[in-house]
């Protein structure tokens, strides 16, 4: 099974923004430690990070993919913005880059976007 980690300030607070923003639920709570989904889906690991070490900046590096439906594409990007999520420019409604409350950089994709001729509008 595979997951993808997330290294958070305040695990409470993260825990409510992913819930709140991405629609996400608590599978399992370790204490600094939670992991959240759906019922289908890669879940996502909160780890709070200690005091003392800065959350790195994942801008160049790699970072947390979620794939979005190709029935929902232009509502998903408003719907972030809407909310008051930090949305980068710079990338189709297909394809873009956000962050979370801490900074952290994730990325929403139609999977299919560059293989299928269906999606050529969203790229």
């Amino acid at each position: 099974m595979y997951q993808i980690n997330v290294r958070v300030k305040e695990i409470k607070k993260a825990i409510e923004w992913y819930k709140d923003i991405l629609g996400l639920n608590v599978q399992k709570d370790h204490g600094k430690t939670v992991v959240l989904g759906q019922e289908k889906g890669i879940p996502v690991c909160l780890i709070e990070k200690d005091s003392h070490l800065p959350l790195p900046d994942n801008l160049e590096g790699t970072h947390p993919v979620f794939i979005i439906s190709s029935n929902s594409v232009e509502y998903c990007k408003q719907s972030l913005m809407d909310q008051g999520v930090t949305v980068l420019e710079g990338g189709s409604e297909g394809h873009f880059k956000f962050r979370d409350l801490d900074g952290n950089l994730l990325e929403a994709y139609l999977p299919g976007l560059y293989e299928e001729d269906r999606f050529k509008p969203y790229r």
